[in-house]
């Protein structure tokens, strides 16, 4: 899915006359467990969203409408990501790590 999103955000650049910039990357956190590992991707969505937002607001204050679509559509696809995080840590937190694997796995059989 992000590649979907950095491909949308390319094209929009170059059909803007842009020149975008692909080979500056965001330091990638490796959790080492489970719960490590769904933290930093929350954590980094919710920076994505903090992002998406301040973009968002900058087309909008240079009339770029066709920019702010697709941002929002990007954006709100990134709040089902941190929602998803949240459902996963709770979950975690309620029935146990061994627990929550173990419901994983049966749902992924299904």
């Amino acid at each position: 899915m992000e590649m979907h999103h950095a491909e949308w955000l390319i094209e929009r650049i170059i059909f803007l006359d842009g020149s975008p910039t692909i080979n500056q990357l965001n330091q990638i956190k490796i959790g080492k467990t489970v719960l490590e590992m769904i933290t930093n991707d929350q954590e980094a969505e919710l920076l994505g969203l903090q992002t998406y937002n301040a973009a968002i607001k900058l087309a909008h204050e240079v009339s770029d409408e066709g920019s702010v679509d697709m941002l929002t559509k990007i954006l709100a696809i990134k709040e089902g990501h941190v929602d998803w995080a949240e459902i996963q840590r709770s979950q975690i937190e309620q029935m146990g790590l061994e627990n929550y694997l173990a419901n994983q796995s049966e749902v992924s059989a299904n």
